[in-house]
């Protein structure tokens, strides 16, 4: 966008409003005039359009600070500004906004503003319907002179002065006189406005400029911004999304519980899964003695049975053994010694060792209803209780 609408308010509500439309491709006015107040600036909006919004407010509502950070200069010694300037200034420092201008290592520049004027100055733009790009000292808009130069341009009844990079003063043409005489030596003032007569300081012409003109061209140009912490500009969609905070917020925590709930079942699936992978493990090693690496218990188990079978009857096999798992599992006490399955038959004959013989019946009792469990040979060695169970299908 090369069209620009710079605004500059006044300190107070009553005081002219001057505006300018200008064109940075054509370096040219193409509208301006002055407001009565800030009652009027409504009449403005058809003039802002889709230009961007430049917005000068008058440096005599503001203090210009050249301080020291302490320490090192460091991003968190910034905190420390409010209490540099409250030596330096009149009032409560809190009720202040600061706003860095310039920073070269410790040394930061700051304008500081009152807080309600600063947020008067925004009620008055968000009332007329406004939203300034950024909103800057109008002295900081004049041309900066080299050597600690300054310059200058009247504008209505007041004179406003660019002593620096980062600071200036606004004066009323009846005490600039007395203003510009407390400087000693006196400064070198480039004047783009006809020099005052008997006016201390060494003025020297410049072609003379519309003033607005002048600070059009300056404030476009600057970087100089006082929406900042607090005040700073918020882009658009973040404004169309404040009032849904509160829901935002709610669905939020709504997702972050529902989250927690399926990072919960899926906890306990994985922990569940791990047991049973044990279980899994320990019956293989049960059945399949002095086996320590089991990597996959179902796949090492089908290897062994057709390893036993040469292939054959293995499916029926394994499917005897997945329904005996239950009561092996229940029955840690009942030892596998050795398996023979046959595969023409169907019959699984079982060698186990256990504590009793009841051990034995209680293994029978929790097969399930589909596997006919038959007695062998019992007998007693020492403490232990040898057996051999016959395992058909009743199908």
């Amino acid at each position: 966008m090369s069209e620009y609408l710079v605004i500059r308010l006044g300190a107070e509500a009553s005081a002219p409003i001057a505006w300018l439309v200008w064109s940075g491709s054509e370096a040219g006015v193409i509208a301006s005039g002055t407001l009565e107040g800030a009652a009027q600036l409504g009449e403005l909006q058809t003039r802002a359009g889709g230009r961007p919004l430049y917005v000068l407010v008058p440096a005599s509502e503001l203090v210009f600070r050249t301080l020291t950070l302490p320490g090192r200069g460091s991003r968190r010694s910034l905190q420390a500004l409010p209490f540099l300037l409250e030596e330096q200034v009149a009032g409560d420092v809190e009720q202040l906004h600061l706003a860095l201008l310039n920073r070269e290592g410790p040394s930061v520049s700051v304008a500081a503003v009152e807080k309600v004027r600063l947020q008067q100055w925004l009620d008055w733009l968000s009332e007329a319907g406004l939203k300034p790009r950024q909103l800057m000292p109008d002295v900081l808009a004049l041309p900066l002179q080299p050597e600690g130069g300054w310059s200058a341009v009247q504008l209505g009844e007041q004179w406003l002065l660019r002593q620096g990079p980062s600071a200036g003063l606004v004066a009323e043409v009846s005490w600039l006189g007395a203003l510009l005489g407390s400087y000693a030596p006196a400064p070198d003032i480039a004047s783009f406005s006809p020099p005052p007569s008997g006016v201390p300081g060494n003025w020297l012409a410049q072609p003379p400029e519309l003033a607005m003109q002048l600070l059009a061209q300056g404030a476009t140009e600057t970087r100089f911004n006082l929406l900042q912490g607090a005040f700073r500009r918020q882009p658009e969609w973040a404004r169309l999304l404040r009032p849904w905070r509160k829901a935002m917020l709610a669905a939020g925590v709504c997702l972050l519980l529902v989250l927690a709930n399926r990072g919960l079942a899926l906890y306990q699936l994985q922990q569940t899964e791990q047991r049973l992978r044990a279980e899994t493990v320990q019956l293989y090693q049960r059945l399949v003695p002095g086996q320590t690496r089991v990597i996959n218990p179902r796949a090492q188990l089908r290897q062994q049975l057709q390893a036993l079978q040469g292939g054959g009857g293995a499916e029926s096999l394994l499917g005897m053994l997945q329904a005996l798992t239950p009561a092996f599992a229940a029955l840690t006490e009942l030892q596998p010694r050795q398996l023979r399955f046959d595969g023409q038959k169907g019959e699984l004959r079982l060698s186990l060792t256990a504590d009793s013989f009841q051990t034995f019946e209680r293994f029978r009792a929790l097969a399930p209803p589909g596997l006919e469990i038959q007695p062998g040979d019992m007998r007693s060695e020492g403490a232990r209780v040898q057996g051999t169970l016959l395992v058909r299908s009743k199908q």
